[in-house]
């Protein structure tokens, strides 16, 4: 009688990866933003090169234009507002403002900051009104 062979072993069959479970939709829309701005930022570095390029004050100054344009869009999808408008004279207020020089009452911006809803990530620059 012929001895008992043990029946070989097939190897075991590899599983694929395990698929990630469906994302929530806070996290779908989170990442969607991410992609618009990130679009937009890339329009914005374009627009850059165009200055590089441009000849001419006309041309130069419409590049300008064109980058604001692409920096303000890419700002606005992240949620990013501007802080004061350059020339205006306020009332001063040091936790919106950045005094440069004397304290005054009556201040004027040099340069808007930057909100994202209630919270100040860049103070405006200002000065005493004149």
């Amino acid at each position: 009688m012929a001895a008992k062979q043990k029946p070989q072993k097939k190897p075991a069959k590899r599983r694929p990866a395990r698929k990630r479970a469906p994302a929530s939709l806070t996290d779908s829309l989170a990442e969607a933003a991410w992609a618009d701005a990130d679009l937009a930022l890339a329009q914005a570095l374009c627009d850059f090169d165009e200055i590089a390029r441009a000849e001419g004050a006309r041309a130069r100054a419409d590049a300008l234009e064109m980058l604001l344009l692409s920096l303000m869009r890419a700002a606005r999808k992240r949620g990013l507002s501007r802080l004061g408008e350059a020339g205006a004279c306020v009332a001063f207020d040091p936790d919106l403002h950045e005094l440069t020089g004397k304290p005054a009452d009556k201040i004027e911006i040099v340069a808007p900051g930057v909100r994202r809803g209630d919270e100040v990530l860049v103070r405006a620059r200002v000065r005493k009104a004149p």
